[in-house]
């Protein structure tokens, strides 16, 4: 069985403007990858942020999931002080990781823990 939860995100005007998911969702391990795509014309508008917010408390509250993680490029500055600012901490990097625009760049391992999101 497949153990991912796919949600739309829907702009003020109610178009479709990307995607929002946890994945690999583990309730054993009580932890799941969550991860989003939007459109590139709707990025900078809040929506990121509003679908990550409501996604993370789905997760902790409905899920009763204890840590929900993700993982992004090092080069992607503005994904990760978007993370930072919802909780996320930067739990470890993984050194050259990822081959992007003919260079090696690092990728973050990135964490929210229930108790640190009900705070």
């Amino acid at each position: 069985m497949n153990n991912d939860l796919i949600l739309g995100i829907e702009s003020d005007e109610k178009e479709l403007v990307g995607w929002i998911f946890l994945k690999d969702i583990d309730h054993g391990h009580g932890r799941a990858s969550i991860g989003i795509l939007l459109s590139s014309e709707s990025r900078g508008h809040g929506y990121g942020r509003m679908a990550m917010k409501q996604m993370i408390d789905l997760g902790f509250k409905q899920l009763r999931l204890n840590k929900i993680y993700l993982t992004t490029r090092g080069i992607n500055e503005q994904a990760i002080a978007l993370y930072e600012k919802i909780g996320f901490i930067i739990e470890g990097k993984l050194r050259n990781h990822a081959y992007v625009d003919g260079k090696y760049v690092d990728t973050y391992f990135m964490g929210i823990l229930a108790s640190e999101w009900n705070k």
